[in-house]
């Protein structure tokens, strides 16, 4: 066991939790409103009944959701220091707005959507509800766009420097930066497979509960809940195919992770620059089976409810969520950033094969996590510290697990 492996085994698992439950909150932010809107238009009681019950769901995860947020940075501070650095240096206006939009602003106007259920005219409230979820969908727009720079940092620029500590200065544009090729897609991509998820979600808690206690109630969200996330489902192939479309042209080592081959454009000269660390074509075809799985069972709760069926959904959708951010997180490895083709011809141009490959190098995961190495000696000295962290690991797990529980399942109608 090496620093890198401590650093992304860790992060990766606040990762795993963080992530559902972000994409939870991201599309139940939106279909709150939705539901509201349609029950109104409808006189159907049964759908505002839904969006005033999963509003105290929608707190409930939206705090452990900022819970593993902070968790995330924590780990990102004390296990990449380097590169939380470099990061917070380069993004900081990013982080700015995704705090000041995201929690400042989304947070009391989420409070004041549930708490005046029934004392604002109908439609004001579905007009709040909708404002809510636009300013909560600001930190995934945020968060994104450096996912997207990670991919292709289009407006990160190199200089050469004998005065900075690595060889270079790093600094960037952010009118660039956003104008990335493959941040709209990720955007919406996200946003789709969010309001699938939490679709799949709905339609299994209700055909699992109608299954034992039918009611009107329970078939009504069954059944618009599959529908939705079948409709959402082939919104988040067709962007995830476009996302995959422009990796595929404008980041070499994350194209070549997820294919399993390198991209045809690639010249042979920067075939061992662009190499990826793992081969995860095998992950990519998984999700893709797991899709298909998926849409049989949406297709199957929407004609009757059933509990195996439920919860084959249900496993199926946290499934595809996670490998998809897996796939999408680690596919870059062995670089923190990848370094655009364009870019390493102009860095050879300018400055010489050695500087280019100096800079290569300093971009891996493995320069920042270097940090970690007395880390490493330590719990090769006591590895109580190992297993004693892995038992609070395992608790908290189970106690995150109980409290989703008790709050998504346990509560009536």
């Amino acid at each position: 066991m090496n620093a890198a492996t401590i650093a992304v085994a860790l992060i990766a698992w606040a990762f795993s939790i963080h992530i559902p439950i972000v994409y939870t909150v991201l599309g139940l932010a939106w279909l709150l409103p939705t539901l509201e809107y349609v029950g109104y238009r409808r006189g159907n009681g049964n759908y505002v009944s839904m969006a005033r019950n999963m509003g105290a769901y929608l707190i409930t995860i939206y705090a452990i959701g900022g819970l593993f947020g902070t968790i995330i940075t924590v780990f990102l501070a004390g296990l990449l220091p380097i590169f939380t650095d470099v990061a917070g240096a380069l993004f900081w206006p990013v982080w700015g707005v995704a705090i000041v939009f995201g929690i400042v602003i989304a947070l009391p106007m989420l409070g004041f959507y549930y708490r005046t259920f029934d004392s604002l005219p109908p439609m004001r409230h579905v007009a709040i509800g909708y404002l809510t979820a636009a300013f909560m969908t600001v930190i995934p727009a945020m968060f994104r766009m450096v996912f997207a720079v990670i991919n292709y940092p289009i407006g990160v620029e190199i200089t050469k420097s004998s005065s900075s500590i690595i060889g270079f200065n790093l600094s960037v544009n952010l009118g660039q930066a956003i104008g990335n090729p493959t941040y709209p897609p990720l955007l919406l991509a996200t946003i789709a497979a969010a309001l699938a998820l939490t679709s799949a979600l709905i339609a299994s808690i209700y055909s699992w509960r109608g299954a034992s206690s039918p009611s009107a109630y329970y078939e009504a969200g069954r059944s618009l809940g599959a529908r939705l996330a079948i409709a959402f489902g082939a919104l988040w192939a067709v962007f995830g195919a476009w996302y995959l479309y422009e990796v595929y042209l404008y980041s070499p080592t994350m194209a070549w992770s997820i294919l399993g081959r390198p991209p045809s454009y690639l010249p042979s000269a920067f075939l061992s620059v662009y190499q990826p660390t793992y081969d995860l074509a095998w992950l990519f075809y998984l999700i893709v089976a797991l899709a298909v799985v998926d849409l049989i069972a949406l297709a199957v709760t929407i004609r009757r409810p059933s509990k195996p069926v439920a919860a084959l959904t249900l496993l199926a959708s946290l499934a595809i969520v996670d490998a998809s951010e897996v796939l999408n997180g680690v596919a870059h490895m062995p670089y923190a950033l990848v370094p655009p083709l364009s870019a390493a011809e102009s860095l050879v141009n300018s400055y010489g094969v050695g500087f280019a490959v100096q800079v290569a190098h300093t971009l891996q995961v493995s320069t920042f996590v270097s940090t970690l190495t007395p880390l490493v000696d330590l719990i090769a000295m006591e590895p109580a510290i190992l297993y004693a962290s892995a038992v609070g690991f395992a608790f908290f797990n189970a106690l995150i697990f109980v409290v989703l529980y008790y709050a998504l399942v346990r509560r009536g109608k």
